[in-house]
């Protein structure tokens, strides 16, 4: 997950390959399995919502068709709603990305004009 609009599909060759990945995995589970050493002091919440930006999800074969089911979690972070909320598959630098309509919507904002 890039942001809480938008989230990236991954190998999971990829993920054995690519060395950032690789590095968010272990920053991952170096926070999942730091040592609580004071039961008053909370860690910063970026560092333990990093396992949310990393989750396996799994793409079954076609039984009409191909199904992705995102976990809850990610969807509740996405606000998307089973049959109400609309997303976007985009195909972006060799990967597919969902965005939200929202994230889509903000994204195309700014007049052409200003951009060329």
């Amino acid at each position: 997950m890039g942001s809480p609009g938008r989230c990236r599909l991954y190998s999971a060759a990829e993920g054995d390959t690519d060395s950032n990945l690789q590095s968010l995995r272990a920053r991952i589970a170096a926070e999942l399995n730091a040592p609580l050493t004071n039961a008053l002091e909370f860690s910063d919440e970026v560092s333990l919502a990093l396992a949310l930006r990393l989750v396996a999800v799994q793409i079954t074969p076609p039984e009409p068709g191909w199904r992705l089911t995102l976990p809850r979690l990610i969807a509740a972070i996405m606000h998307i709603r089973p049959g109400e909320s609309d997303i976007a598959a985009l195909f972006l630098q060799g990967h597919i990305e969902f965005w939200t309509i929202e994230t889509l919507q903000s994204a195309v904002t700014t007049p052409l004009t200003q951009i060329i």
